[in-house]
């Protein structure tokens, strides 16, 4: 007995050294699996990492790009706008003057037009005046030529009777 339990004690240290050995390797198996894994995982994320540095710099490029020419455009329009302003201004100014000379000469046309309206009015009245003085003129003309008339025509029946 005491043999076959050393036959048992030495197939029991066999088999524990044997799964020993199974487990180690598999555990070296595993964890190299497990570091292949990671390296993969970390080969993917050092990819996407450049892959998205490279984007990063690239939207840095457009960004810049676009902030320039918005600077630009905004500049150019700045100055647009002064030009326009400044023109307005001057327009302004100048038809404000073209105004008020304007003003001007309708109140010296207004008053020229008022003086000859009261010389008009004067020079009607003169001629109204006028008219009816020939008027009366020539009907004391006419009745005069008609008592001539008159009185010839009664000298004459008087010469004939």
């Amino acid at each position: 007995m005491v043999a076959h339990l050393k036959d048992q004690l030495q197939e029991t240290r066999a088999k524990t050294t044997m799964e020993r050995k199974y487990i180690e390797k598999e555990c070296q198996v595993q964890k190299v699996m497990q570091n292949k894994k990671c390296a993969m995982t970390e080969t993917e994320l050092q990819a996407e990492l450049e892959n998205l540095q490279l984007q990063i710099e690239e939207e840095t490029k457009v960004n810049k790009e676009t902030e320039l020419w918005v600077k630009k455009h905004h500049d150019q329009l700045q100055e647009k706008v002064e030009y326009w302003m400044d023109k307005y201004e001057k327009e302004v100014d100048q038809k404000s003057e073209e105004l008020s000379t304007l003003k001007a000469t309708k109140a010296n046309i207004l008053l020229k037009l008022q003086e000859l309206t009261l010389k008009y009015q004067e020079y009607d009245e003169v001629v109204a005046e006028d008219r009816a003085q020939k008027e009366r003129a020539q009907k004391a003309a006419e009745k005069a030529q008609l008592e001539i008339k008159s009185a010839t025509k009664l000298q004459a029946w008087w010469k004939g009777v």
